[in-house]
């Protein structure tokens, strides 16, 4: 029986391998320490390959998949669609430049971390700032322990393996820069960060189970999962 469960083991690591081939990290600073003080939340997030593609899949891995929530004013008298997504403990709020209700063209406006909201002025300054390490799409970024700041939208952004992407709040015009060196893009100081395990689809899962079942197949016993049987 011990040996047929390190088989079994064996046999779903070999299978699950490629779950989580690919990590990105996710960095948001901003007023929501006491008394509007600065703080800085990291993300790792682990994923199969192809399951996230942009910057906006790695904002939904963080904070859920947005739903339309209203609508946006802001100063200039502009209405846009508003998209919520989360709780009041931790979510995200977009306006959508686009003009069907399809969220092509997300634009973040708040975030609420720890229960503290922290939104855009309507002016658009202070605001979020997007900045990326890695991956690409109009441009490609380099990933050499320093943000640059993004050339793309979330939806544009591509991801990459070992990619980073950050949020912070501030001036808009010009750009508020992150601060901390601790808070330089590299694996390193990620480590403490809050680790999100992006699961399969259902479809995946039963993929995954079909090819463990085909390499128990191969194995050298006929059956991999049945206790041997006893003499009496």
């Amino acid at each position: 029986m011990k040996k047929q469960i390190i088989t079994l083991v064996v046999v779903f690591v070999a299978a699950s391998s490629g779950l989580r081939a690919d990590t990105s990290y996710l960095l948001i600073q901003g007023p929501f320490g006491l008394s509007g003080t600065s703080a800085t939340f990291k993300w790792q997030v682990n994923y199969q390959s192809g399951m996230l593609v942009t910057g906006q899949d790695l904002l939904g891995a963080v904070f859920g998949s947005p739903t339309l929530n209203g609508t946006y004013t802001d100063a200039f008298s502009s209405t846009y669609n508003y998209y919520k997504a989360g709780n009041s403990t931790q979510g995200a709020g977009y306006i959508d430049f686009g003009t069907t209700n399809t969220f092509n063209q997300p634009f973040l406006v708040s975030l609420t971390l720890d229960s503290t909201t922290v939104a855009q002025d309507p002016s658009y300054s202070p605001g979020y700032n997007y900045y990326v390490a890695g991956g690409g799409s109009a441009q490609t970024y380099p990933n050499a322990g320093a943000w640059t700041y993004s050339g793309d939208g979330t939806i544009t952004r591509t991801l990459v393996n070992g990619s980073f992407d950050a949020w912070v709040f501030g001036n808009t015009f010009p750009s508020a820069t992150i601060a901390g060196t601790a808070n330089t893009p590299t694996t390193v100081n990620f480590a403490s960060a809050t680790v999100i395990d992006v699961v399969p689809e259902p479809t995946g899962v039963a993929l995954l189970l079909l090819s463990a079942g085909g390499l128990c197949a191969f194995s050298k016993r006929r059956r991999c999962l049945a206790p041997r049987a006893t003499q009496g």
